[in-house]
Formats: structure tokens, C-alpha cells, sequence
């Protein structure tokens, strides 16, 4: 297959998506001894991959047995990630400009070339000749330009952190396409990666929305909470796929999802809980494993009238938090625990930042402060009704009440039901969460997590300081982004927005046969490459 390379190469940064973790139980069933152990430590990237397996097999169908439905084609109501539907849109419109986590770079795909000025204040995108949608119409500039306008006036997720940047968005000529920036962005190729990079045809939002892309597969059928059915395209610009089918299933639990990969009855799938993949690494599967970090937070409400609100609070169920405990009740003695918002298995990670230790005497002097200026001593904690989410709330309202704090549970069934709770509703004092900063572009999550002026600032966190670093680190590149991060981290730990528990490593294992599924930005997948056969 033809793939033009990036004339310039935009360093690799850092990620995440706003999901919620899950941990399941264990499963006795492997696949073939012939694919090597991973190693004991977390390894990022791909593990037992297949180097030379001769020309690709084509046909068939590869079904997924993905993490969470796309329940809208329209990327401005599904938000793009590999754990909330993304990989479904991928395939159908492709993306702008892809990560490559093996160059650990982003590189222009639908585009041809990406180019900054000088201070990062306008990038010019200079598109593939020849690139057409599925229904025959030329992917151009115009269709760029309005496609990302669309895409903004109807609010897609992406939309809350590039809209108060972009001062504006132009074709010139038929194959460039001109983004000017309010402020400089050396990450904004990043955003290209995701949903507003995923170009929709005029075709698509003329009258009611139609799933009509770029990408290397078309809709077949779709049947809610069933199954999704794409089908290759012939006339696709990186030449026909070896596919005839990608499929993809909801299985709503990691367990059966791990289970029937095991069997046989899935090609692929997608696991967050480390319990179940810790068992998929164990048992040999081949896959891709990255890590997010702040994949396990006590999210903080810190609006006026909560407890939060108060730093002693939040200081205190820090300090009272023994990330050793939640390892041995939660984890199952998988050491994964870190109150640091970049873990030592980030490539991010300030190492001479230290962290919040395990400290109850101080919570309880802190506590008893708090309690003396008003507070009742009261906090409810949000969290998941899975087993390992009633594990987790145990261990938490345990350590919480060994250091003065009443800490009320409410579990509830489903992760739909506490995304509305937390990022849409913002009715909590403490909640488990994630804010999933992942290691392609930690800019992205830090600001809308963080940031004051971010409409998706869930925690009501408020800091000028952070603010300034937070921008800085936006118009930062390469090396020098390190040193920022880190008076990030330093100045989390010091005002606690919120208190991490550990990172997630996802990961999709996959099936010994299957070859060519290639990893991009925001935990999502590509299969215009993928294929079936033995080796």
C-alpha cells in the first residue's frame, strides 16, 4: 500500500479521553504457547508482534469485541476515542493527521503534509490529491473547511478546546487548508487526530446526518446493542482493504469480553480493567498495551458549598489514602497504585517530584480543622456497583473513616449513569473517575480538566498559576515540555485538585492470526491494513 511520509514531524506529546475504569475477575483459558510471555513490567507498544508472515490473506470478516458502542456515526455526538466508540468512526472517515506510536510522532494521513510558522499560531494542512469520499466526491479543501465548521457549530467534543483557540479556518486553492490559532499550539496537529479531523462528505450533513467518510470502510448494517457491520471500500486512496468485513460487538463486561476472545469467538478486543489485563498478557495474546495517566482518580468536586472546596479537605483524604491497601483489596497485589498525576510508567513522569505519602495523623489534624470551622465531617463517594467498584468504594470509605471523614457510598450499575452524574450533571462531592491523560499529548486533558476558562472543567478547579503553566506547555515543544510538566505535577501535588489512585494500562490483545492493526491517537484503531491468516 502507497503511504506518503511527513515532510515535517511533529514530536510526540502525551493523551486521554473522559472514561471511567473497570476491573473484572480472572479466566483459566489461553491461546497458543507459540506467542512469547510479555515480560513481568508493563511494556508499551506492541507486544508479540509477527515480523514476517509473508503476503497478507484477503477476505474474511475480523470482529471486535469493542469497549463501548458508537451509539451515533456523527463525530460531533460520539466522542472520538478507542474507548467510547472511536474506532468505528476512524474507520469510516480516517483522520487528518495519525500518531504513530511506534515513531511516537504525529504524521499527516488524509494530509499529505502539516506545517507550522514560526511561533505555532497558524498550521497549514496541505491535503493527498486524489483522496475522494464513498460516494465519489473530492476530499478538498472546501470540504475540510466545512466539515470542521459543522463540526464546531454543532458542539463536538473537541469543539470545547478548539474553539476558544481557533481564530480561524480557510482553503487556499483546492488542497491547502490554512487553521489560524488565537495562541500558539505546537501540539495542534494532535487535534487533527481526533474527531475534528475526521472529515465528513457535504453529502453527510446535508438534511438528515449520513455516515459518508474517507475511510477504508462504508456502513453495512447496524443493529443497537448487537452488532455493527462495516464494509472495504474498492476505491479507498491507500488501496482496497484486505477485509471484506470489520465487525464490531458490546459485550459490557471485560470478563465475557476477555472470555470469548479466549474461545475463539472475537479477533480482538479492548480491556481497561488491569485484572483482566494483567490475564490477557499473562496468557500470551499478541496486542497493543499503552498507559493513561490519572486512570484511577478520586475526583474532587471543588465548587463552592462542597467539601472539597475546602484544600484541607482534599488534603486530608489524600494523605489518608494507602494506595498499598487498594492494590492488595482492589488490584488483586497488582502493584499499580500512584497518587502522582504522571506515574513512573509515563514517559512523562517528574521524577523529582515527590507525592502525597500515607500520612492518617496529619488527615485527622487536617480533618479536625475542618470540622471546627463548620464542616460536618460528611462526604459522598460516587463509584461503580461492579465488583470491582464495591472493592474499591470498601477500601475507600474504610481509609477515609479511619481519619474522621463519614464517607456515604452510592454505586451505581452503569458507566452511562455516572458520566451523566459527573460530566454532565456535576452533582458529586467525590467520585470515581478517570481523566485518562494518555502519553501522545497530556495538553489536551490538562486543559480541559484543568484549566479555569475550560467548559469542561468538571472539578470547579480554579488557579491562575495552573492556567499559565497549562498555556505555556501549549506553546512548548519537544524537550523543554518536560520541565513544564513537571511544575505542573509539583503544583498538583501541592493544591490537590484531585487525588489519583493509579493509572490504566489498556490494552487490545488479539488473536494469534491476526496481523496489521495499527494503534493511533486517543486509544483508537486502524484496520485498512489489517488481515486474517495463519503465518
Amino acid at each position: 500500500m502507497t503511504r506518503t511520509s511527513l515532510h515535517v514531524r511533529v514530536a510526540a506529546l502525551g493523551a486521554g479521553a473522559l472514561v471511567l475504569s473497570a476491573c473484572g475477575s480472572n479466566s483459566d483459558a489461553a491461546p497458543s504457547d507459540s506467542v512469547s510471555q510479555p515480560p513481568a513490567e508493563p511494556t508499551m507498544g506492541i507486544i508479540g508482534a509477527q515480523t514476517d508472515c509473508g503476503e497478507p490473506v484477503e477476505g474474511g470478516t475480523l470482529t471486535l469485541a469493542d469497549y463501548a458502542e458508537a451509539r451515533s456515526l456523527n463525530p460531533t455526538q460520539t466522542i472520538a476515542t478507542g474507548y467510547s466508540g472511536g474506532t468505528a468512526l476512524a474507520a469510516i472517515y480516517d483522520v487528518l493527521v495519525r500518531y504513530d506510536p511506534e515513531t511516537g510522532e504525529f504524521e499527516p494521513w488524509l494530509a499529505e503534509d502539516v506545517q507550522p510558522n514560526e511561533d505555532f499560531t497558524e498550521w497549514t494542512v496541505t491535503l493527498r490529491d486524489g483522496v475522494t469520499f464513498s460516494d465519489g466526491t473530492p476530499l478538498n479543501a472546501e470540504a475540510v473547511v466545512n466539515s470542521v465548521n459543522w463540526y464546531l457549530s454543532n458542539g463536538g467534543f473537541d469543539a470545547a478546546i478548539v474553539a476558544p483557540n481557533l481564530s480561524g479556518v480557510r482553503a487556499e486553492g483546492d488542497n491547502t487548508v490554512v487553521f489560524e490559532l488565537n495562541k500558539p499550539w505546537a501540539s495542534f496537529p494532535a487535534m487533527l487526530g481526533q474527531g475534528i479531523g475526521m472529515i465528513v462528505a457535504p453529502a453527510a450533513t446535508q438534511g438528515e446526518f449520513q455516515p459518508i467518510g474517507a475511510g477504508p470502510f462504508t456502513l453495512d448494517s447496524y443493529s443497537p446493542q448487537e452488532e455493527l457491520v462495516l464494509s472495504a471500500r474498492e476505491d479507498y486512496w491507500g488501496d482496497e482493504p484486505y477485509l471484506d468485513e470489520l465487525r464490531f460487538v458490546w459485550l459490557n463486561n471485560e470478563v465475557a469480553a476477555l472470555e470469548t476472545l479466549q474461545s475463539g469467538g472475537v479477533d480482538a478486543t479492548v480491556l481497561r480493567g488491569i485484572t483482566q489485563v494483567e490475564e490477557a498478557r499473562e496468557a500470551g495474546f499478541p496486542g497493543y498495551l499503552t498507559v493513561q495517566s490519572l486512570g484511577n482518580i478520586a475526583l474532587l468536586n471543588n465548587a463552592e458549598g462542597r467539601p472539597a472546596a475546602d484544600p484541607r479537605v482534599r488534603e486530608a483524604i489524600a494523605l489518608a489514602i494507602d494506595t498499598e491497601v487498594l492494590n492488595q483489596r482492589v488490584w488483586e497485589g497488582i502493584d499499580i497504585g500512584s497518587k502522582a498525576l504522571f506515574p513512573e510508567i509515563s514517559r512523562w513522569h517528574a521524577e523529582d517530584v515527590e507525592t502525597r505519602p500515607f500520612d492518617p495523623e496529619r488527615a485527622r489534624q487536617l480533618v479536625e480543622e475542618a470540622k471546627a470551622d463548620g464542616w460536618d465531617g460528611t462526604i459522598t463517594y460516587l463509584g461503580g456497583d461492579d465488583p470491582a467498584g464495591r472493592a474499591q468504594a470498601l477500601a475507600i470509605q474504610a481509609m477515609l473513616e479511619n481519619v474522621g471523614i463519614t464517607a456515604e457510598t452510592e454505586l451505581l450499575r452503569t458507566i452511562a449513569d455516572r458520566i451523566q452524574r459527573i460530566f454532565v450533571q456535576r452533582d458529586f462531592d467525590m467520585a470515581q473517575s478517570a481523566l485518562s491523560v494518555t502519553e501522545e499529548d497530556p495538553f489536551q486533558r490538562l486543559y480541559s480538566s484543568l484549566h479555569s476558562n475550560s467548559a469542561t472543567n468538571v472539578m470547579g478547579y480554579a488557579n491562575p498559576e495552573m492556567d499559565a503553566l497549562i498555556l505555556e506547555l501549549q506553546a512548548t515543544s519537544g524537550e523543554d515540555r518536560q520541565e513544564i510538566i513537571a511544575e505542573i505535577e509539583a503544583l498538583w501535588q501541592e493544591t490537590v485538585p484531585s487525588v489519583s489512585f493509579a493509572p490504566s494500562v489498556p490494552f487490545v490483545p488479539w488473536q494469534e492470526d491476526v496481523h496489521g492493526i495499527e494503534p493511533i491517537n486517543e486509544g483508537m484503531l486502524m484496520f485498512g491494513d489489517a488481515w486474517i491468516g495463519e503465518c
